[in-house]
């Protein structure tokens, strides 16, 4: 079970602020898991009793910076992982969405030490512990599997922005990832500035004045944590004349 957090370590439930969930509920979010959607009914059924799912309400900080070996499924929300100077300066890492495997498991790769999470929104997480994800694999193959294709397309996405931190400047990287984290109605909601620049490799101000200039060229307008692209082709056109450049 998930314990509070003991000054900056551990991980918690924040048993407070979880809501408890019936079989069928939790039967629909074990199956629409990327990582089990192989498993027959009967064993998700099987599952249910022995794997921990939580509602993390908004602003839980529920992984400390030394906390155990532990691995999370997000089924819904949204989540930061963030790391504190020794000044307590806030860095953000990444954004996680839902659907995304984090956590601290050298079992399959998964590091967060020296790292925190945070709800950005009501989340619904499925806790696994080391033991959970060795019976799972060792069980069922085709988790192992799913679990590999995961971390091989972790692996290509981060390949990806290597190359374009390494091939463009701001202006062509800002303009990617803003077409990387569009919806279906190409908005970009839920981030702030300071969040957005973090994934990119620059400053706040930098990723301000660039965001500036494709609102005054009218590729896109902005609210609140709210980004909305008017002119896609626009954005693209960055994306590949940008590649290569530098600055």
């Amino acid at each position: 079970m998930w314990q509070r957090l003991k000054g900056r370590g551990g991980w918690s439930s924040r048993a407070d602020e979880t809501s408890p969930m019936d079989e069928p509920e939790k039967l629909e979010l074990l199956s629409a898991m990327n990582i089990l959607q192989d498993l027959p009914e009967q064993e998700l059924e099987a599952l249910m009793s022995e794997i921990p799912i939580h509602t993390a309400k908004k602003g839980t900080i529920f992984y400390g910076s030394d906390g155990p070996e532990v691995l999370f499924l997000l089924k819904s929300g949204k989540v930061e992982l963030y790391r504190l100077s020794p000044e307590g300066k806030r860095l953000t890492l990444v954004i996680v969405e839902q659907g995304t495997i984090f956590g601290e498991m050298s079992l399959i790769g998964q590091r967060l030490v020296g790292t925190c999470a945070i709800a950005l929104q009501d989340s619904v997480i499925c806790v696994l512990s080391r033991h959970d994800v060795e019976s799972l694999m060792v069980q069922h193959p085709q988790v192992a599997l799913r679990v590999i294709e995961v971390l091989a397309n972790r692996l290509q996405e981060t390949r990806n922005s290597l190359e374009q931190m390494a091939f463009s400047d701001v202006t062509g990287r800002v303009a990617d990832l803003l077409l990387r984290l569009s919806d279906d109605d190409n908005v970009v909601e839920g981030y702030s500035h300071q969040d957005l620049a973090a994934m990119v490799g620059c400053l706040r101000e930098s990723f301000t004045a660039v965001l500036d200039r494709f609102k005054s060229s009218g590729a896109l307008t902005t609210g609140r944590k709210r980004i909305e692209i008017t002119d896609y082709s626009q954005l693209q056109t960055v994306v590949s004349q940008r590649t290569g450049s530098r600055g």
